[in-house]
């Protein structure tokens, strides 16, 4: 039977995507190509994919009306253009569930701002400048995104919020501590996802806030108009590693009294119940003493 030219396309373009994907996803997390040529190699392989599945399903209708041979090229190519689109389609629910920002900060009215990270940040990323119309989302979506006030003084949460970041492995790029006359300090660093490795931009800032400390962040996605919640995510975890930060931090409580001794002195062992006192004891063979009474003398005999 003749071999219908659809079927051996739809295989071959289909496995060509599947590995074009993978190898662009794999070198984007190693860090070796760039995140937009890693979005163009990725964006190349889904259209492929579709054109596998356009050519698997003509093969089909071809093999089914002639009788023509390669139908399992067909079926391949089928099978491997559905599990390329199923990564997208399993994050679907997320990107229409959730509105589509890019940048989340505590502080919507005045967002910390990018200093040296403006400076480092290629030319294709997203702008720095913050968008006012998030503010609204954010409300609606993010209602739980707050600044954090502590009772605590600037200096000493400036090195949590230092120790958190590090402990969330954020590359940090920038450090200023917070000074005497009132000027807050601010902390710049990068954090890249998990799976796909893409980078977004983080600053915290501290400052005083008549008599405690006022924490607040902006998560800012490199590329992309959507982050699918991530930024969000990333203010949770870090507002929880901070306190973790802090509490680890107070002082533990003095031990009870009766319980606590000096480095170096003994305490007194509690004599179990109806012993005697070592210091009391009387020496080996001698009977128990007696309070009042007196040591007999041995008595002289008596001459005839």
């Amino acid at each position: 039977m003749p071999r219908t030219k659809f079927a051996t396309t739809a295989r071959r373009i289909a496995l060509f995507s599947a590995v074009l994907i993978l190898l662009a996803l794999v070198l984007h997390r190693l860090g070796r190509i760039e995140t937009p040529l890693a979005i163009g190699l990725v964006l190349t392989g889904f259209a492929g994919a579709g054109l596998a599945l356009i050519s698997g399903i003509v093969a089909g209708i071809v093999i089914w009306r002639k009788g023509s041979a390669g139908a399992w090229s067909a079926a391949a190519g089928v099978a491997i253009s559905l599990a390329i689109f199923a990564w997208p389609a399993s994050v679907a629910p997320i990107f229409f569930r959730l509105p589509p920002i890019n940048d989340i900060t505590t502080d919507p009215e005045h967002p910390p701002e990018f200093a040296a990270l403006a400076r480092d940040r290629p030319k294709a990323a997203n702008s720095i400048a913050y968008h006012t119309n998030f503010a609204e989302m954010q409300e609606r979506y993010y209602p739980e995104v707050r600044p954090l006030i502590l009772d605590r003084a600037a200096e000493e949460v400036f090195d949590a919020v230092g120790e958190a970041a590090r402990r969330l492995k954020w590359r940090i790029v920038t450090e200023e501590p917070p000074q005497a006359d009132g000027t807050a300090g601010h902390i710049e660093a990068e954090d890249r996802t998990l799976i796909l490795g893409f980078t977004d931009d983080v600053v915290v800032r501290v400052e005083n806030d008549g008599g405690s400390t006022r924490v607040d962040i902006r998560s800012l996605s490199r590329y992309g108009h959507h982050d699918f919640g991530r930024n969000a995510s990333r203010i949770k975890e870090f507002y929880a590693e901070l306190r973790a930060r802090l509490d680890a931090t107070v002082p533990t409580a003095a031990a009870p009294r009766g319980k606590a001794k000096a480095r170096g002195t003994k305490v007194p062992t509690r004599a179990r119940k109806g012993a005697q006192d070592p210091a009391q004891a009387p020496r080996s063979g001698a009977g128990p003493a007696q309070p009042d009474a007196r040591r007999a003398l041995p008595q002289k005999g008596t001459r005839p």
